[in-house]
């Protein structure tokens, strides 16, 4: 049986199948940063909670919908229009059987699904893929609002390769991986050769895919005395830096 056929009058036999054929990933819940201008709609391009991207996100919850491409869905031919090439449609359960320790499902006990509260702007990781991407940076300044040094896709995996090449006679300078580390998306240099400050080099790595929730498919969500799944589509996320809420609370208020 499909993601898509017999679940609309059946949603625990969907989050059974969803248990044996899901994909893992990191839903992260997006929040509008207070420094957005009212009247224009725009963010304060210096503001250290959001980075000047108007939105700062939770931090990850793991969780296991059905993931397909919208073009091998009977969903596309009723939204056509809407979606792009690479676009791709997330189902998620209300319920969804206990995950055990050691990855595996226990039948007997079901738990809401935190991600069933999916909405706009939220991001979603696939934690069991990665892309390839090859980018410029300049030793020691920022680019776009992002730190120094630091990649334009917050989840990188490993670097395959850091090299500077010289316009002028054509030579290439591939940095041995001894002479820097990785903290987050952030080049740390600590070796006897680097960059020289304000020079530009390029990184080549790979990092997980990073989808934002470009729109939820307006599908009822309670029948047959049930809760369904929700379905949503997701784009692909061309990078930058997500700003993780911290969450300031008064420990006295017990909260």
């Amino acid at each position: 049986m499909g993601f898509g056929s017999g679940v609309k009058a059946h949603a625990p036999r969907f989050e059974d199948l969803l248990a044996r054929h899901g994909r893992d990933v990191l839903w992260q819940e997006s929040n509008r940063c207070s420094c957005m201008n009212v009247d224009s709609g725009q963010p304060r391009y210096d503001c250290l909670a959001c980075g000047g991207t108007g939105f700062v996100y939770e931090l990850p919850i793991p969780g296991r919908p059905a993931v397909q491409n919208v073009t091998t869905s009977k969903d596309y031919l009723a939204y056509a229009g809407m979606f792009e090439v690479g676009d791709i449609l997330m189902t998620v359960p209300a319920n969804m059987m206990q995950r055990k320790a050691d990855g595996t499902f226990n039948p007997g006990v079901r738990e809401p699904v935190h991600m069933y509260n999916i909405g706009f702007g939220d991001i979603v990781t696939l934690i069991d893929d990665e892309v390839k991407t090859s980018e410029v940076l300049i030793r020691g300044e920022q680019l776009n609002n992002r730190p120094a040094d630091t990649l334009l896709n917050p989840k990188v995996t490993r670097v395959l390769s850091v090299r500077m090449h010289d316009p002028l006679t054509g030579a290439t300078m591939l940095y041995d991986p001894d002479d820097y580390t990785m903290t987050g998306a952030t080049i740390e240099w600590f070796g006897e050769e680097a960059p020289p400050d304000r020079a530009q080099y390029t990184v080549t790595y790979m990092h997980r895919p990073v989808y934002t929730v470009y729109a939820v498919l307006p599908r009822p969500r309670h029948q047959d005395g049930q809760e369904l799944p929700r379905t949503v589509v997701l784009r692909y996320y061309p990078g930058g830096v997500l700003h993780e809420s911290i969450i300031h609370r008064d420990p006295a208020a017990g909260i």
